[in-house]
């Protein structure tokens, strides 16, 4: 009785963690970079740049999910274009993985001197996996007789995005699609979801700029809205709050995202903290998000619009 109490026990975290990220990762500090979710971001800024994004959602909670990120960009003005590279790793409970790897490209029109219109597809793979037996049986051979459980799967499928993003110098407007094959979510691979978002960097006075974002993800009945703003001290060092909130699901309480980091010779360094907020909240407050950053600067003429 008490392994078949800890089998069902793993079962069902594992199923929490599963539902939990049934829907692309929403990260908070994604603002800098977001050629995972908008391959027509690649290329926006004049350096070759490398990000790298982690999170570890309850922390303390015994595997509990945690996500990597790792985008890498560069831009050709040459030819009007942004190259780049966007892979994720989620470990979602116990036995359950997913690896998802694209190339990115996007094309930039200057609508006119001060606005640009890009275009963006993102292509790859998505791997995804799941181990029957890491439930933690102590003796593997009393499940022996079902074969379906005592066998590790791994299914790989194709997986493309699109996106566009509309900016000038101050604001950036974006809409994308990412797993357009996807109908449905499985175990295996996420599903179609769309996002659009804006995102500004506006002058205060000398000191300080006000970054105000807000972006909505739409997948089937579930529409997460963000909204939220940074600081920024001399472009330098900055901080903000984000809220976060699901109007289809009243069981999901909303979040506030607590954010500080600073910026100095093309190195950015940031973190997060998440505070779920609400009476039904009931999940522990402790997921944390790191973000590194490095842009590698090249000698080329400034494009018309920066950043």
């Amino acid at each position: 009785m008490k392994k078949i109490l800890h089998i069902l026990f793993a079962a069902a975290f594992s199923m929490m963690c599963l539902m939990a990220q049934a829907q692309d990762l929403m990260l908070s500090q994604e603002i800098f970079s977001r050629v995972n979710k908008n391959p027509a971001a690649t290329g926006n800024t004049d350096d070759i740049d490398i990000f790298l994004h982690g999170r570890i959602q309850w922390a303390g909670v015994e595997h509990g999910p945690k996500t990597t990120v790792l985008n890498v960009t560069n831009y050709e003005d040459a030819i009007r274009s942004g190259f780049g590279f966007t892979a994720s790793y989620d470990c979602i409970g116990k036995g359950h993985n997913t690896l998802n790897a694209k190339l990115v490209y996007s094309y930039q029109i200057d609508i006119n001197k001060r606005h640009i219109l890009a275009m963006g597809l993102g292509a790859g793979v998505n791997v995804g996996g799941y181990d029957h037996t890491a439930i933690g049986l102590e003796d593997e051979s009393e499940i022996a007789e079902d074969e379906a459980l005592s066998e590790k799967e791994r299914k790989l499928s194709p997986d493309f995005d699109l996106g566009f993003e509309f900016s000038n110098i101050h604001w950036t407007l974006g809409l994308s699609c990412t797993h357009i094959l996807n109908n449905e979510t499985t175990m295996f691979k996420t599903g179609r979801h769309f996002y659009l978002y804006g995102t500004s960097l506006l002058p205060l006075n000398h000191n300080f700029d006000l970054g105000p974002t807000i972006s909505v993800m739409h997948r089937k009945k579930t529409n997460v809205i963000e909204i939220g703003s940074l600081a920024f001290f001399k472009r330098t060092i900055w901080g903000g709050v984000t809220w976060r909130t699901d109007f289809h699901n009243v069981v999901n309480p909303s979040t506030l995202i607590f954010s500080l980091g600073f910026e100095r010779s093309k190195f950015r360094f940031g973190y997060s903290f998440d505070c779920g907020i609400g009476k039904l909240n009931q999940l522990p407050s402790n997921t944390h998000e790191i973000i590194l950053s490095y842009g590698i600067e090249k000698k080329r003429g400034k494009r018309a619009v920066s950043e």
